[in-house]
């Protein structure tokens, strides 16, 4: 008896055993089958916002679709947006392993954003992701966490990798060692001209002009350059940013060692320093290079799980050219998709390199403002890093402030003032609880708001409050005043338009748009939250002044 039983003990285990395995056989070949469709994919999200740029139909694990990015580009950052909300509505995205977010660093949580959106409709909610997006805030996964609940944002760097600096005297090295090379060629004929240089720059210096000696210093060196064809045009490929922006790690190190080995040729005379500072410019670019190895390894993980469909890597265009042969060596299904932005060259709504230079810091990309009082709220984040993308912000206190105050400010608008109104029988609070606008960074009190006229003549109708930033620091708690209004009435159509056309919206006023200025408000003071909502920040005299043209 006891035998008959342990028979059919085995014979269910094996039936379970064999049943089991036929699952994940298929299971294994529906991943690979989207595998190999790889380039199908990468068109259908991208088509009119991106270029694939190379495909490879490789059969392990899922497929991984390369995002190449200029951090400058908001254009940029929101085709890139449109091609993510493609993968994830068509083709079941739900991972997204992003350069510049470390393992070390705690997991990105979104819990304090949809508390505070709570009450809105996910079309209100997503708007103030796009704006946050459009105004160069947030990168496109960022966007992609804050709207989807079901993506997963995977740290794929170390800080060991990611924490190679590149200082100044680094990234001059090169151009030094090239201006060193070119002297060797320098001939008697030269020297008038190097001496009227010399005196000019003298005369400037005299007179205390920084920006005539930095220009006439430059055109020295080119002169100096022109003497030696080859260290010329190593200089101007160095000095093209296009050309710089479409090389890959293994390229720029390879442009540099070549630079080396000619000046060790040459036997060119370099002080100690100086090679320091050469030795410091290839260990950050080769350490880039280590860095795009240890993403690859962080993805592939990734890649070759079973309930994996597709993978997105947001990445920025140094990284391409290794990690494609990598992912080939591996025989991983990839495509690279480039943004038109990007592709083209275009440079509207580009960041100036002083907002690049602040996102580098982890702080808004603007410094005047509203976004000043925001910033001065709260402790300045760690660490400045700089020449690599430019970290996530969606933990960094002054964004949760930012998209609170967006939120709380839309959630009180349209309370208050869209139909049917006043709530509470117009009276305070207008039926919130004590506690409904108490977030994680911003504090407003639903007894302190009021309902004003937008205009002296009492045509149209704003809301005005305080709302308190840092409000649990006693020390940095402050108080700034926002008036809101509905600028145009809501209609059901907007409260079900996709988020791609959103996306699409905001890239077209991007591309009207010319360089970015130092505030977020226009030119009287508005800040134009969603479609309906419009507010003004600021201290109480200041934003009443505003007229935000609210219905």
């Amino acid at each position: 008896m006891a035998k008959k039983v342990t028979l059919l003990l085995t014979a269910f285990l094996v039936l379970t055993l064999t049943i089991w395995g036929y699952s994940k056989t298929k299971e294994e070949k529906k991943t690979h089958l989207v595998g190999q469709n790889v380039e199908a994919i990468a068109r259908g999200a991208c088509e009119g916002v991106g270029v694939v740029e190379k495909v490879f139909k490789g059969a392990k694990g899922a497929p991984i679709i390369l995002l190449e990015e200029n951090h400058a580009s908001r254009a940029g950052q929101i085709q890139n947006a449109i091609t993510l909300v493609r993968l994830h509505e068509r083709y079941g995205l739900k991972h997204i392993a992003l350069e510049g977010y470390l393992k070390e660093e705690p997991k990105i949580k979104i819990d304090w954003f949809d508390n505070a959106a709570q009450g809105l409709s996910s079309a209100a909610r997503n708007r103030i992701a796009v704006r946050l997006l459009r105004e160069g805030e947030i990168s496109c996964a960022e966007f992609m966490k804050l709207v989807y609940h079901d993506i997963s944002l995977h740290p794929i760097e170390t800080i060991s990798e990611y924490a190679v600096e590149l200082d100044e005297e680094a990234s001059r090295a090169p151009i030094l060692y090239l201006l060193k090379i070119a002297q060797q060629s320098l001939r008697e004929e030269h020297v008038p001209k190097l001496e009227q240089f010399q005196e000019e720059i003298e005369r400037l210096k005299v007179e205390n002009n920084k920006e005539a000696i930095e220009e006439k210093l430059k055109e020295m060196f080119d002169y100096i350059l022109s003497a030696d064809p080859w260290a010329q045009d190593k200089a101007k490929l160095l000095q093209d940013k296009d050309a710089i922006r479409s090389m890959s790690g293994e390229q720029h190190t390879a442009l540099i060692e070549g630079i080396v080995k000619r000046a060790e040729e040459l036997s060119i005379e370099l002080e100690p320093e100086e090679k320091n500072a050469m030795e410091r410019y290839l260990a950050f670019w080769r350490g880039r290079i280590e860095a795009s190895k240890t993403m690859i390894l962080s993805t592939e993980t990734i890649a070759d799980q079973l309930n994996v469909s597709v993978i997105a890597m947001v990445i920025g265009a140094a990284h391409t050219q290794g990690m494609c042969a990598m992912l080939k060596n591996s025989n991983r299904p990839f495509a690279v998709v480039t943004p038109l932005s990007l592709k083209k060259g275009e440079e509207a709504g580009d960041l100036t390199w002083d907002m690049l230079e602040r996102k580098y810091e982890r702080l808004s990309v603007y410094s005047e403002g509203f976004t000043q009082t925001l910033l001065e709220a709260f402790p300045k984040p760690a660490q400045k890093l700089k020449h690599k993308k430019p970290r996530p912000v969606l933990s960094v206190p002054w964004f949760q402030a930012k998209a609170e105050l967006y939120l709380f400010t839309e959630r009180i608008t349209r309370r208050v003032l869209g139909p049917p109104n006043p709530p509470g029988g117009g009276k305070l609070p207008y039926g919130f609880s004590g506690n409904a606008f108490k977030g994680k960074r911003v504090f407003v009190d639903p007894q302190r708001i009021s309902i004003i006229s937008d205009t002296k003549d009492g045509k149209g109708r704003a809301v005005l409050f305080p709302a308190i930033l840092n409000y649990k620091d006693l020390k940095r708690r402050t108080e700034i005043w926002v008036k809101a209004g509905l600028g145009v009435a809501m209609v059901s159509e907007q409260e079900r338009e996709s988020v791609e056309s959103m996306l699409q919206k905001a890239l077209e006023e991007i591309q009207k748009e010319k360089e970015g200025g130092k505030k977020v408000e226009d030119e009287v003071g508005r800040v134009q939250i969603t479609l309906n909502t419009v507010a003004a920040f600021g201290d109480k005299k200041a934003v009443k002044k505003v007229t935000l043209g609210a219905i």
